[in-house]
């Protein structure tokens, strides 16, 4: 109650001088989810030791479960205010406030929207970059049937832009279209995710800077009755600084990124099937690929949706003398129930086993094998 009260205050301060002149609409949302993992696993960064299983459930926040109950890794709560300025006019701000920064808010999104007539709109702010099919409502639970989208797919280590986009909508026969076009930027200080890999490879970084610039690229959705299929490509250039204890800055080779992807769901009788697709390409020296998929079968009857989710990742190099494939890769086979016992919330339980399939001789093998439970609450309101 206390951190609503705060986070209700916070966004009061920015649009309570317009009330005046604006409509102001508050919703929200949250999670509330304990998991652990089970037993031991062989080190793989530390030969001969063990060391509790650990499933990370958020990459980019670095939110991982090992064999204590927790929490932390995935709760959280989130406010946002839309502004009616009139004339077609609107303003948004979110505050969300995560397990993983001890729920302290912080604002996420805050853009402006202009509605130019029937079939144009435009948007200037900042909020998820559109990367995957869920990356627009990733964090909101309530919007999925899985406890989280597969993280070893929503794994990077920038999400969020400052930008613009510009959406058209249009019918096309009896389907109903949206393409949308996006440019940004994104320098994100002390990132959370790069200092944590510093760190589990023996670095002493201060800090390390991802700066990603010039992020251009479209989406284009197709939705029927039954089915919607989402397109999407954009590039960007890439950067990063990592800054020593004693103040020293090291900067990466940079290099451009090509990022292609296709999800969407599919619903038949009282089958759904969910997918995304993706192909990541670095333009580096190595010539990297990160090439990753998931696919997802729910079932639903009445209030209940079981379900099996199973995704993939690979990190391969196709500019070596030696062309290889025998790097990262791993793969996570979930289990789980949605429970829809209130009109605003759900109840989730899911089983996860994340198995390691990396070249230990390549230093990639790093995650190990683990198996997590998790179970929560997702909410709207």
């Amino acid at each position: 109650m206390k951190l609503f009260k705060v986070l209700t205050m916070l966004i009061a301060t920015i649009v309570l001088p317009h009330s005046v002149f604006a409509d102001v609409t508050f919703s929200g949302y949250g999670s509330i989810i304990a998991g652990k993992t089970f037993g031991t696993v062989d080190d793989p960064l530390n030969p001969g030791e063990t060391r509790d299983e650990i499933l990370t459930a958020d990459f980019y926040d670095v939110g991982q479960y090992d064999n204590d109950i927790k929490f932390t890794p995935e709760s959280l709560f989130a406010l946002q205010a839309l502004v009616d300025l009139g004339d077609d006019l609107k303003f948004t701000a979110q505050l969300v406030a995560k397990g993983t920064d001890d729920f302290e808010p912080e604002f996420d999104w805050y853009y402006l929207t202009y509605q130019v007539n029937d079939s144009w709109s435009v948007m200037a702010g900042r909020r998820n970059i559109p990367m995957y099919y869920y990356s627009e409502f990733s964090e909101v639970g309530y919007a999925y049937p899985w406890m989280r989208p597969p993280s070893n797919l929503y794994w990077w280590q920038v999400t969020q832009f400052n930008g613009f986009h510009a959406s058209y909508d249009f019918e096309l026969g009896d389907y109903s279209n949206n393409l949308t076009f996006f440019y940004g930027n994104e320098n994100s200080y002390d990132n959370k995710e790069m200092l944590f890999y510093d760190e589990l490879f023996g670095g002493n970084a201060r800090s390390v800077d991802e700066f990603w610039s010039d992020i251009l690229g479209f989406n284009w959705s197709i939705a029927g009755d039954d089915f919607e299929v989402r397109f999407v490509y954009f590039q960007n250039d890439r950067d990063r600084t990592t800054t020593a204890q004693d103040g020293t800055e090291t900067d990466s080779v940079p290099f451009d990124q090509q990022f292609l992807g296709v999800g969407g769901y599919y619903n038949f009788n009282q089958f759904t099937f969910l997918f995304d697709w993706n192909q990541v390409e670095y333009d580096d020296a190595v010539g990297t690929e990160y090439p990753t998929y998931l696919v997802s079968l729910v079932y639903n009857i009445d209030d209940f949706q079981p379900y099996v989710v199973y995704s993939k990742a690979d990190h391969e190099q196709t500019k070596t003398a030696a062309a290889t494939k025998d790097l990262e890769e791993h793969y996570v086979l979930g289990f789980g129930v949605r429970y829809n016992f209130h009109p605003s919330a759900s109840f989730k339980i899911q089983y996860d086993k994340f198995v390691e399939q990396g070249e230990e001789s390549t230093g990639w093998a790093y995650h190990g094998d683990a198996r997590a439970l998790a179970l929560g609450i997702d909410f709207i309101f």
